[in-house]
């Protein structure tokens, strides 16, 4: 790596005092003008102070590092913070710490985690990065290459990744911050999602999960409530109901502090005298984000309510370069309760059932139902040049009563006995497409009109039955339902683990008599992924490739390193707490230095 670091024209061989200097002509040129007197709006720009051109601030509070954010790669930065000796303040939008997080599984990727080498499983670093480019750069994937294909600074990003994910797991666990085990289910480690290709030499055991008081296996819940614990041991403030609307930079063009809304809408000015670590979720309820960026429609997602991309006009306003705008980890969700609320509870993690499908407008499977989350959602944005249309924007999936009762309160099936809004039921499938031709005209306001084809009912029940034939003979010739690792791991992995005596236990033939369910399935987010592009040590960087002094990122509001990919559960928790641990021991770091 040395040797490339150095060639002639690379990033680190750019003139940084260049740089800085144009930077700084540009924010006193803006100073001047007077564009700049406002923070908060788009056309202002943020808030400057400079000894030519002085702007006062009148601080209201001063710490060391500010925190946007009390989620995941919130709570890791403020307490790696906190222990390197500085004061901390954390800014939280919401009413309450936690963030996304705490609504999630709660799964944490660590590549080459203690528990792995303790079963004696071999995860080296190469192996891994290849592994990760295979599937964040598929286009330019090439295990002959520099770097496998990907760009040098994103291979640098996973490189880090790799080399720091454990020592920040282990450090919040010395800290008291975090205590973890292995995600093992019926005696199975997790595999990775795409645990089948070849370029994965270690298929299982990357995924970790909090560990309860009790010993128990906890979520997205527990990671939260032992992270809140140890920021509240370490009397760290948390400001609620604190928006973030705008940096403060000084001549130079480093970020020295923040403003900040309050909610009787009182803008106050936090100085931050060594950085500020944003990790305020992405933009999953910004609408304009989602038409203007994502590469389709979705109708809401698990993101808690606030995550409306803040970062992202904060960071551009202050020059920050954007990326993977496109991408979001992607999920299914119940269509209904999406219009209801586009923060939904859940996402469909695996579709729930053995005697069900997923079919589309036409009455016809379109993937393998047990096959990721991530990768199913895309295949609802497919586009058909031509109708002019997504023949996959709505999905339906088709039950009898054995997976009702049998799978029951496996998200989107309500518990055993019970009814819900979202579940249709009907004693044919004849009543069945006429219940959800009817629903659809409910609610065609807000789908584009979706109809089902005319030909939905007989297609359907050729699905069935070809369908029922694979259950039969175990193998599922179209889509190979069951045939990888993930499908068995995710179809177990509900409140309920029932079997029978097909040769697939994901297969299990739909019975010829009702009664028959449907529930609408819509394409949604956990979150997004995309926002200011970061380097290897979480520092927010420009339209020139350079970082912004005392500017930090981490978690969904910045641009993943992962690309398109979803790599394993966790693949958002285990970056998220690595790169808060890191945006704050390069504040720290820099700021002595400087």
């Amino acid at each position: 790596m040395s040797s490339n670091d150095d060639r002639p024209g690379s990033p680190r061989q750019q003139p940084l005092q260049a740089d800085k200097q144009d930077r700084r002509s540009f924010l006193r040129s803006s100073v001047s003008a007077g564009v700049s007197v406002a923070a908060g709006s788009l056309v202002s720009g943020p808030v400057l102070a400079s000894a030519d051109n002085p702007v006062p601030i009148n601080w209201d509070r001063s710490v060391d590092i500010v925190v946007v954010g009390g989620g995941a790669a919130g709570g890791s930065a403020a307490i790696k913070a906190h222990e390197l000796g500085s004061e901390v303040l954390v800014l939280e939008k919401a009413p309450i710490f936690g963030g996304t997080a705490a609504k999630s599984v709660g799964g944490i990727w660590a590549p080459n985690n203690k528990y792995m080498q303790a079963a004696g499983l071999t995860d080296n670093r190469d192996d891994a990065l290849k592994f990760m480019v295979r599937l964040s750069h598929p286009q330019d994937f090439n295990p002959d290459a520099e770097f496998y294909g990907a760009p040098e600074a994103v291979y640098l990003q996973l490189g880090t990744f790799y080399d720091t994910v454990n020592v920040a797991l282990d450090e919040l666990e010395s800290f008291g911050a975090l205590q973890t085990m292995p995600l093992n289910i019926g005696g199975m480690m997790m595999p990775d999602y795409f645990s089948h290709l070849a370029e994965n030499k270690a298929p299982n055991g990357r995924a970790i999960v909090p560990q309860k008081p009790n010993g128990s296996l906890g979520n997205g819940a527990e990671l939260m409530r032992q992270l809140k614990a140890a920021v509240d041991k370490r009397r760290i403030p948390v400001l609620t109901r604190h928006r973030a609307d705008d940096l403060v930079l000084d001549d130079s063009g480093r970020v020295i502090g923040i403003v900040a809304i309050k909610r009787d809408g009182t803008r106050i000015k936090i100085e931050a005298r060594k950085g500020v670590i944003f990790g305020s979720g992405g933009f999953t309820h910004n609408k304009q984000l989602q038409l203007d960026f994502l590469k389709g429609p979705i109708f809401g997602g698990c993101a808690v309510p606030t995550c409306e991309g803040d970062f992202i006009p904060i960071a551009t306003r202050a020059g920050a370069q954007l990326g993977n705008m496109s991408n979001a980890w992607w999920a299914q969700l119940p269509l209904e309760l999406a219009l209801e609320n586009p923060s939904v509870p859940t996402g469909i993690w695996c579709s729930p059932g053995d005697s069900m499908v997923q079919v589309n407008r036409f009455g016809k499977r379109f993937f393998d139902e047990k096959f990721v989350y991530n990768e199913r959602t895309q295949v609802q944005f497919q586009w058909d040049p031509v109708s002019g249309s997504y023949p996959n924007l709505l999905s339906f999936l088709i039950y009898d009563q054995r997976t009702a009762d049998e799978f029951a309160n496996y998200a989107p099936l309500p518990p055993k006995g019970s009814d819900a809004a979202h579940v249709i039921k009907a004693d044919t499938l004849e009543a069945l497409e006429q219940q959800l031709v009817e629903k659809l005209r409910t609610i065609e306001s807000r789908t584009a009109k979706f109809t089902l084809d005319d030909d939905f009912l007989a297609s359907l029940k050729a699905t069935v039955k070809r369908f029922n034939g694979f259950a039969e003979s175990g193998v599922d010739e179209d889509f190979n339902r069951g045939g990888q690792p993930i499908d068995q791991f995710f179809h177990f992995f509900g409140p309920n683990q029932p079997t029978h005596n097909y040769p697939n236990m994901t297969l299990h033939p739909i019975a010829t008599s009702g009664p028959y369910y449907a529930v609408i399935l819509a394409a949604g987010t956990l979150d997004t992924k995309g926002g200011p592009k970061i380097n290897e040590h979480a520092q927010v960087i420009d339209t020139r490739g350079q970082p912004i002094p005392g500017l930090y990122g981490a978690g969904n509001c910045i641009a993943s390193m992962s690309g398109p990919a979803y790599w394993a559960g966790g693949a958002t928790l285990g970056p998220a707490l690595t790169f808060g641990n890191i945006a704050a021991t390069h504040a720290l770091t820099a700021a002595t230095v400087s």
